[in-house]
C-alpha cells in the first residue's frame, strides 16, 4: 500500500522503489502523487530509464511524442516529427536531461537563425519547452532551462487579396478553363483546398444555395485521407450567383455520392500533386490573357517573372475574407463562414483592413470642422 506523507507546505510526498532505486514523488494531492508513480512505472516497463542521471533528451522526447502527440492529426504529428528529427535531435538529442543547459538551446537557436529559419526556429523552441515541461511534470527534472528563451520577432509576409483586375481575370479565365470551377469555389466560398477535394454532389444544395462543408482531407505521401474539418464542425457556405450556374452544370447527371472533382486519369480523389498542377495550369492561362490585354494597351509590354500574376490557393481564401469585410459581414459570422475555431484570424484581417481604409487626416479634419461649427 502506498504510504503518503503531507509536508509542512501542504504538498504530499511518497517514497517508492522503481527499477531498484528509491525515488521521491511530490504532488499537491494524493491522486497527483499516485499518477506520477504510475507514469514512472509505465515508462520503466516501456524501456525508458527514468534515472535522472541517464535519460537523454531524445529518449524522453520520444516518449512524450508517443503519449502526447501520436493521437493528434496527421499534419500536427508530421510537423513535430520534422522538428524533432531534423533540428532538435542533431543538436541536443544525445544530451542527458540533467546536463542540458540554456546555452545548448541558445546555440541551436543561433544556428537556425543564421540559416534564416526564423519561423521554424520559434516552433523548435516551443517544442523543446513542451518536452521539458512534460519531464518536470513527471519529476525527471526540476526546471525548464528553455523557459526564458524568447521567440524571435520577424516580419511576416503579408497575405494580399487579389486586386479587382486580378479578380476579373480569374472570372474570365474560369469561364472556359477545365479547372475554372475549382478556383471559383476557392475564391467565392472561402473553402480550404482540403475541404474542396472531398466534396460530393450530395454536399451541393442548389435549392437553398448552400455548400455543406462536413469533411476535409489530409495528404499523406501525396494521397488524400478523409478527416473532420479543421475546427471539427460542419458549416454551410452560400453559393453565390457568380458560381451558381457553373456549379449547377457540373453536378448535372451526377450521382449523389460522386466526387465533385476527380483526377482525369483514374477519376479518384485529387492528390497534392494534382492540385498543384491545377494551380500551375490555371495561372498559365491567366497570364496568357493578362499578356494579351496588356499588349493591346502597350505593344512594348513584355511578360516576365517580375510582373506576371501569381497567387496561391490560400490567397484566394484570404480574398474571400476580404470580400466579407467590404460586404459588411460581422466578424462572428465571417468566422463561421471561414470555418475558424476562433475569431482571432478574422479579427486580424478585419483590423488590418480597417487601418488601411481609415483616412486619419480627413477624419480628424472633419471632426475639427464639426467642432468649430458648434461654437
Amino acid at each position: 500500500m502506498l504510504k503518503l506523507k503531507q509536508r509542512n507546505d501542504g504538498r504530499y510526498v511518497a517514497t517508492v522503489t522503481v527499477n531498484g532505486k528509491r525515488k521521491f514523488y511530490y504532488g499537491d494531492s494524493p491522486s497527483e502523487v499516485e499518477k506520477k508513480i504510475v507514469e514512472a512505472k509505465f515508462l520503466t516497463y516501456q524501456g525508458i530509464n527514468i534515472d535522472d542521471n541517464k535519460i537523454t533528451f531524445k529518449e524522453w522526447a520520444e516518449k512524450w511524442y508517443e503519449v502526447s502527440i501520436s493521437q493528434k492529426e496527421y499534419n500536427t504529428k508530421r510537423n513535430i516529427r520534422i522538428l524533432l528529427d531534423n533540428h532538435i535531435y542533431p543538436s541536443i538529442g544525445n544530451i542527458k536531461l540533467k546536463d542540458l543547459k540554456v546555452y545548448h538551446i541558445k546555440q541551436l537557436q543561433k544556428d537556425m537563425l543564421e540559416e534564416g529559419l526564423t519561423s521554424t526556429c520559434n516552433r523548435t523552441i516551443t517544442t523543446i519547452k513542451r518536452v521539458l515541461n512534460d519531464a518536470i511534470e513527471n519529476d525527471i527534472i526540476q526546471k525548464n532551462v528553455a523557459f526564458n528563451i524568447k521567440s524571435v520577432k520577424y516580419d511576416k509576409i503579408e497575405k494580399k487579396p487579389l486586386t479587382t483586375y486580378e479578380d476579373n481575370l480569374l472570372i474570365k479565365v474560369a469561364e472556359n478553363h477545365k479547372y475554372g470551377l475549382f478556383f471559383l469555389i476557392l475564391r467565392y466560398t472561402g473553402l480550404r483546398t482540403e475541404e474542396i477535394v472531398p466534396l460530393t454532389v450530395g454536399d451541393i444544395d442548389l435549392v437553398n444555395k448552400r455548400i455543406n462543408v462536413n469533411k476535409a482531407v489530409y495528404f499523406e505521401k501525396n494521397n488524400p485521407n478523409i478527416k473532420t474539418t479543421k475546427n471539427k464542425k460542419a458549416r454551410k457556405v452560400p453559393i453565390l450567383d457568380i458560381i451558381y450556374n457553373k456549379l449547377k452544370e457540373e453536378v448535372k447527371n451526377k450521382k449523389k455520392d460522386d466526387l465533385l472533382f476527380t483526377k482525369q486519369t483514374d477519376k479518384k480523389m485529387l492528390t497534392t500533386t494534382t492540385t498543384r498542377w491545377m494551380l500551375t495550369s490555371f495561372l498559365i492561362a491567366i497570364n496568357k490573357l493578362y499578356e494579351k490585354e496588356q499588349k493591346e494597351k502597350d505593344k512594348k509590354f513584355v511578360l516576365n517573372d517580375e510582373n506576371k500574376i501569381y497567387f496561391t490557393n490560400h490567397q484566394l481564401r484570404h480574398s474571400y475574407c476580404t470580400m466579407l469585410y467590404y460586404a459588411g459581414i460581422k466578424i462572428k459570422k465571417a468566422q463561421e463562414l471561414m470555418g475558424h475555431s476562433s475569431a482571432d484570424m478574422v479579427y486580424n484581417i478585419y483590423t488590418h483592413l480597417d487601418e488601411e481604409r481609415e483616412n486619419v487626416d480627413d477624419t480628424l479634419n472633419t471632426y475639427c470642422s464639426q467642432m468649430r461649427s458648434q461654437k
